[in-house]
């Protein structure tokens, strides 16, 4: 599914808003990727549900805000912060900038890491309409029965209105607005479900 809507519209709470490109990457980055995200650096304790006993997944910090006094408050800084981090995947930015997130400013990111059976809560990730979020799944390949999909709701919960499957080399792009929560991972997995994140606000030019 290819669906899309123009930087910085109003958001609306329907899979239109969703821009879903797969195939993103060469095959030749995406293992790079995959092989660079899945070596040693993994944090623990991250969580998009703060109530207690909530589960709590790996993550990896590679630019831009974390809100503990220490960000970058400038978009080349946080650019900068990104290729001193890792190259490989300020060359998936790079690629991201050029293409689907043309106009668009890095403001954060980051990758996690879910184990099976640990799972997210529904949230936002922004309440400002032109702050956008790419997920991007690397693994080479992903078995339906491992579940771990993104499901999107529509603006009060109560329905939803896309989930992603996390296709190998998919990108998945869409409001920060717009509800939505990693679904566990299946017992069944023997890995990590592995996602990248670029958080990205739309450049806006001065008027005269």
């Amino acid at each position: 599914m290819n669906t899309s809507q123009s930087a910085g519209a109003p958001a609306k709470f329907g899979a239109d808003v969703i821009r879903v490109h797969d195939g993103f990457l060469e095959e030749d980055q995406q293992k790079a990727v995959l092989a660079h995200l899945l070596a040693p650096g993994w944090g623990y304790g991250a969580y998009s549900d703060p109530s207690p006993g909530a589960s709590r997944y790996w993550y990896k910090h590679f630019a831009g805000y974390l809100r503990d006094g220490k960000e970058i408050h400038t978009a080349s800084g946080i650019e900068e912060e990104l290729s001193a981090a890792s190259e490989i995947v300020f060359a998936v930015w790079l690629k991201l900038k050029s293409g689907p997130l043309s106009g668009h400013l890095l403001t954060r990111c980051y990758a996690n890491g879910y184990p099976s059976g640990a799972e997210g809560g529904v949230h936002l990730d922004s309440n400002v309409p032109d702050h956008f979020t790419a997920i991007y799944y690397p693994q080479l390949s992903w078995h339906p029965n491992y579940a771990g999909e993104t499901a999107f709701f529509n603006a009060d919960g109560s329905d939803l209105i896309f989930s992603a499957y996390p296709k190998p080399n998919r990108l998945v792009i869409f409001p920060g607005t717009v509800p939505h929560v990693a679904r566990a991972v299946s017992r069944a997995c023997p890995e990590l479900r592995v996602t990248l994140m670029f958080k990205t606000a739309v450049l806006r030019f001065p008027t005269a």
